[in-house]
């Protein structure tokens, strides 16, 4: 898992307008936890937030706090808020401290691989579930989990317990849970033995008058 480094300063306690200022200057504020240590409040270049974020949900980061004593911290991202109206807008971020040598839960993405043989012959592919969590050491976290799904007839299906997971990594997602599937294509209704067109006399094609 490649970890990227982002520079960080301590922030100060402030009022709500102060921080809404320093957010229209392109920062933003952030706060570090976890591991036993105290809470500290920071802030973040909000440009390069947005650059790390694009690498991913589960990026390692070595957060460079710079201060009397710097000190850098390897984190990774726990929550964020965002504007409501203006989702690139980052307004806040949580950071949670990591250590290498202890195993976290994660939610990996799934990425879905190959055209399903059943979808060639009419059925409908069916996705259930785009990601699914593990437990392994942070440097073991991978970026995503391919899922070969070109193999799967009509009715047919692949559940959690099914995916070829990398070395150091275990599943905490139910193993029956279904992740993605083939359907069978919906059937046209066709009138039953018997049945007339609407509005045609017995026996008398739709749109001709009966012989009197």
């Amino acid at each position: 898992m490649e970890r990227i480094v982002l520079e960080a300063e301590k922030r100060p306690r402030l009022t709500k307008g102060q921080l809404n200022r320093l957010r229209s200057e392109g920062k933003v504020p952030a706060v570090i936890y976890g591991q036993g240590k105290e809470t500290q409040s920071l802030l973040v270049d909000a440009r390069q937030l947005r650059q790390v974020l694009a690498l991913g949900t589960n990026i390692l980061i070595d957060l460079k706090i710079d201060g009397a004593q710097p000190q850098v911290e390897t984190v990774m991202v726990k929550e964020m808020q965002r504007h409501i109206l203006q989702q690139d807008r980052l307004l806040h971020v949580d950071f949670i401290r990591i250590s290498m040598e202890e195993e976290i839960e994660v939610n990996v993405p799934l990425n879905f691989v190959g055209e399903a043989a059943g979808v060639g012959v009419g059925g409908i592919l069916q996705v259930l579930a785009r990601e699914v969590s593990v437990k392994c050491l942070p440097a073991n976290i991978p970026e995503q989990i391919e899922v070969d799904i070109s193999s799967l007839q009509i009715g047919d299906g692949i559940s959690a317990g099914e995916l070829q997971l990398p070395n150091g990594v275990s599943l905490l997602t139910a193993p029956e849970e279904l992740l993605v599937q083939v359907l069978a294509p919906e059937a046209e209704e066709v009138p039953a033995a018997g049945e007339e067109a609407e509005g045609a006399a017995p026996g008398v094609p739709e749109n001709e008058e009966a012989e009197e």
